[in-house]
């Protein structure tokens, strides 16, 4: 085998070690996104779970307030809920993001 053969072989072997240590470290970059998706998509359950439960007490809180208010805080208090429910409708669109 001359030298120049050598030299070529000796080329492609570098150039293959450099591919699978990038496989590698692909590889390893690839399994720490997983777990990340993974952490957020179970964090967005959490989430939507709390939401859940915040709009049964709001809904419950709304009955509440309209079987003791006066017409005067009817009228204020379906301001006040239609600006919650708004709110609730953001944060809820910025979830499903």
């Amino acid at each position: 085998m001359s030298s120049a053969e050598r030299d070529e072989l000796k080329l492609l072997q570098q150039r293959i070690n450099r591919v699978i240590e990038l496989y590698t470290l692909q590889k390893t970059e690839n399994e720490q996104l997983k777990k990340q998706k993974d952490e957020l998509e179970e964090k967005i359950q959490i989430d939507q779970g709390k939401i859940k439960t915040l709009e049964g007490r709001y809904n419950k809180l709304i009955v509440s307030k309209a079987l003791i208010a006066s017409s005067n805080d009817v009228h204020d208090a379906k301001l006040k809920v239609n600006r919650m429910v708004r709110e609730i409708d953001k944060c809820i669109a910025l979830l499903n993001r």
